[in-house]
């Protein structure tokens, strides 16, 4: 039986967990202390783990849940491995993200038509990039209070990214919402954004403040507060669109898989 929650957790999970590690290009090893490294890759092995094992469960395809595995369990040797190192190679950890983007759009193949698979994919890893990069974001700014004189460009090079994600994804779903049609429960073909309008999209009209505008929002003020170095305030402020991103990524993806909108 399809499940549109836990299809959804499992598309957040393993997205999260297979981009978040590019995103140590923001931080180069030299400007931040191992540690910081260590507790990401941890987590992000945690999370992938919870995600893989979740679609285990779900799915009889052997090829996509071996691909997954094989992430998994190379993303988790690598932690192993550098757990200790002072020296941590962001060409690897990439690496094994591609494996992992791969393995999140063969799931994404399981679970939405051939005709959506090219939107989906994109808006799956957009979105994907932007919960991750919002996480990231929170806990770098946690660790300016670990680590004195730590540079305030990192966390601006963190909300900058977080920033592209949240403008590329409004783009998209403007254009989207535009361009496409959606056929009512009585058959009538109409401009998707008049569906915002039904019933049935009123939540997806909230997903779209609450998983891009008010984030944008929430960034400008970041940025205001970053321009004066206070990173404890800035980090408060990530807080609140964690919250906001999360709940508007879920909504999301359950338009996506059960309306067939890939926003």
């Amino acid at each position: 039986m399809f499940n549109y929650f836990l299809h959804s957790i499992v598309l957040i999970f393993i997205g999260y967990s297979s981009i978040y590690p590019i995103l140590f290009w923001v931080t180069p090893l030299k400007k931040i202390e191992t540690g910081f490294y260590r507790f990401n890759l941890g987590k992000c092995c945690v999370v992938g783990f919870l995600g893989a094992s979740a679609y285990h469960f779900i799915s009889v395809d052997v090829f996509t849940k071996t691909t997954m595995w094989v992430w998994i369990f190379s993303l988790t040797i690598a932690t192993g491995y550098y757990w200790k190192k002072n020296k941590i190679q962001n060409t690897i950890l990439s690496s094994i993200s591609i494996v992992g983007i791969y393995s999140l759009l063969s799931i994404l193949s399981q679970v939405v038509s051939n005709d959506l698979f090219l939107t989906s994919s994109f808006s799956v890893v957009v979105g994907s990039l932007i919960t991750s990069s919002v996480f990231f974001s929170m806990i770098l700014g946690h660790w300016y209070l670990n680590v004195v004189a730590l540079p305030i460009s990192l966390l601006r090079n963190s909300i900058i990214v977080l920033s592209a994600g949240l403008l590329l994804r409004t783009i998209w779903d403007i254009f989207y919402l535009t361009t496409t049609q959606h056929v009512d429960t009585y058959g009538i073909a109409k401009n998707t954004w008049f569906f915002l309008l039904d019933f049935d999209g009123l939540l997806l009209l909230v997903a779209l403040f609450m998983g891009n505008i008010f984030p944008i929002i929430i960034n400008y003020f970041v940025w205001k507060t970053l321009e004066v170095q206070a990173t404890q305030s800035a980090t408060g402020l990530v807080y609140v669109s964690i919250i906001s991103v999360l709940f508007g990524d879920i909504i999301f993806k359950y338009y996506l898989l059960q309306y067939g909108l890939s926003l």
